[in-house]
């Protein structure tokens, strides 16, 4: 590593892939994978967004083997982004993606708000949308339904992702959900695997996807995720891609064994109660010679001695120059 200082579910998209309707089957083999949730880099004192070196980034991910890309993640700090800047860069991720691999953006907050972040998106060339979990001090498990029922009303035929991260859903809930159409997977963030499995159970029909990367995809594997999301995939593309391929080929052992090497830096983003998980990825970026960048408040930078630990481990790992 150099360490830099200083079927009828598809309908035509001309060129590319072919845009994908909400078919449950199709998504299945899509979602098998890992999908890398991309950070977004800031230029101009923070004030707008790099799309230069977001391109340079998305080429680094694609050339590494990458077939899903997510925008408008949490690890894209997903919630300091204007709307313009969801949407413009949805597109920057959609033309660099072109025809080699599958874009989805996230949308979330109000309905109505996410409702047409979710049109943007799509008439921006999103293959289908991640719902990010409203964020309610008082929201009910009804409520969620109904929140999810009318997103999908509201954009007939768009694939949704949803993105559990509350308590709120049981098994029946997630029955109801199955029961909507245009929900092809959800994927969980939060290190559950018996929750998980459960939901699994409950609607086997879905692609079900682990939402707290590495460390805990082989467990969420046993309960029957098929694939997982992924921040460090953002620098070493091909160490992720390496625990897909071991699952998928039921080398249990081995997968753990690749998730082992890249738990310290899991570790390192846990600190701070968390406060480290963006920052590490982008610090780790720029290291690595890719566009990382400053944090939009309320997230920030690295403290010194977390980045000195972040150079211990990045040598350690053996990432390609």
């Amino acid at each position: 590593m150099t360490i830099v200082t200083g079927s009828s579910a598809e309908s035509g998209r001309t060129g590319g892939l072919a845009r994908l309707a909400a078919d449950r089957a199709v998504w299945a083999r899509i979602l098998a994978d890992v999908a890398v949730v991309t950070v977004t880099p800031f230029t101009d004192g923070l004030r707008a967004v790099d799309h230069a070196g977001l391109e340079r980034n998305l080429e680094r991910l694609i050339g590494g083997g990458v077939r899903l890309l997510v925008t408008g993640g949490n690890t894209g700090e997903f919630a300091a982004l204007s709307d313009e800047e969801i949407a413009e860069t949805v597109g920057t991720h959609v033309r660099l993606a072109h025809g080699r691999a599958r874009v989805i953006a996230g949308v979330g907050y109000r309905l109505e708000r996410a409702v047409e972040l979710g049109r943007a998106a799509m008439e921006a060339g999103a293959d289908g949308l991640m719902v990010h979990q409203p964020v309610h001090p008082y929201s009910s498990e009804a409520g969620l339904v109904d929140y999810y029922a009318a997103l999908a009303a509201a954009l007939p035929g768009v694939p949704l992702i949803l993105y559990v991260r509350g308590p709120q859903l049981t098994e029946n809930g997630v029955r109801r959900l199955a029961g909507i159409e245009s929900i092809v997977g959800m994927k969980m963030g939060q290190p559950d695997p018996e929750r998980f499995a459960g939901f699994v159970g409950a609607a086997p029909e879905l692609a079900w996807v682990c939402g707290v990367a590495e460390a805990w995809a082989v467990p969420f594997w046993n309960a029957g995720a098929i694939g997982f999301t992924s921040g460090i995939a953002n620098v070493a593309p091909e160490r992720s891609l390496e625990v897909l391929a071991a699952l998928k080929a039921g080398e249990l052992a081995q997968a753990e064994s690749l998730v082992d090497r890249l738990r310290p830096i899991e570790a390192l983003r846990a600190g701070r109660g968390d406060a480290n998980n963006v920052a590490v990825i982008k610090a780790a970026m720029d290291l690595v010679g890719l566009a990382g960048g400053g944090l939009r408040p309320p997230l920030s930078r690295l403290e010194p001695g977390d980045h000195a630990e972040l150079v211990r481990i990045l040598d350690a790992l053996e990432l390609p120059s």
